[in-house]
């Protein structure tokens, strides 16, 4: 076997280890034998809308909102190496999938399904593209569609990484604008990209994706994510304006606007 297949053998054969000594609990609720019990996975069940405010049309949609067992499952699976839940979060990405326009705006494209990336520190301290399973996910739904698509990491990234909570939308604005690049080789002539990412905060970091595909020539059909740590009030939905919303440090003691 190459190196990585010897890295997974042994990835599995330690993970079996692992949940014998020490049986998992569900990551968002932490119930017994679970990997994301049945309520957890509802959670997910959402399929929220909202404009990435690129100036190009691109629509974000989330599977949840960030918060309670939604952001503990996240933060396990992303900073703490659960990749167990590869599986279904993948699933859940493609469920989303079916609840949008997007396949059927897809046809007759080919379609690059694209990670927004991360920074290369987030990346050397996880040891892995944690949202690349997604785009795989994503991607395999797409072509039972009778989409040509395919996953590719056709985004680079130069920022520092930050926590979600720790700047507010005009800092993250500054912090990545101009450090998002597209990876022209990797794209061809009348590609379209459909984004997919974890979280969507301020939607900055979404912004800059696009405007830079945009840049590229390259149209951008939507974006999807796990989770939307921005919430719309429902006063703001009739002049269709967006509040961004700091999620609770203890997850799940805080009401959300215009749930």
């Amino acid at each position: 076997m190459d190196g990585p297949s010897v890295y997974k053998w042994w990835h599995a054969m330690w993970a079996q280890v692992c949940n014998l000594l020490f049986p998992r609990g569900c990551a968002g609720c932490d119930a017994p034998d679970e990997v994301l019990c049945a309520a957890c996975w509802a959670l997910f069940a959402q399929c929220r809308e909202r404009d990435a405010d690129s100036g190009g049309g691109a629509r974000i949609w989330s599977a949840s909102i960030y918060q309670g067992a939604v952001r503990r499952a996240i933060l396990d699976w992303k900073d703490h190496d659960d990749t167990e839940l590869d599986g279904p979060f993948g699933r859940i990405m493609v469920s989303l999938l079916n609840k949008t326009p997007i396949p059927s705006s897809c046809l007759g494209h080919r379609v690059l399904v694209v990670p927004v990336a991360s920074s290369r520190a987030s990346m050397r301290r996880r040891g892995r593209a944690h949202t690349a399973p997604l785009a795989k996910s994503v991607a395999g739904a797409l072509r039972g569609y009778g989409v040509d698509a395919r996953p590719c990491n056709a985004l680079s990234s130069s920022t520092k990484a930050r926590s979600v909570q720790q700047v507010s939308s005009a800092q993250r604005a500054r912090r990545i604008t101009g450090h998002v690049r597209v990876k022209r080789d990797l794209i061809g002539n009348g590609d379209a990209v459909l984004l997919v990412d974890d979280i969507v905060t301020t939607g900055a970091t979404v912004r800059q994706c696009v405007q830079a595909f945009q840049q590229a020539g390259t149209k951008v059909v939507g974006v999807l994510v796990l989770a939307d740590a921005v919430v719309r009030r429902s006063d703001d939905d009739i002049n269709g304006l967006m509040t961004s919303v700091t999620m609770p440090q203890i997850a799940g003691e805080a009401p959300l606007l215009g749930m």
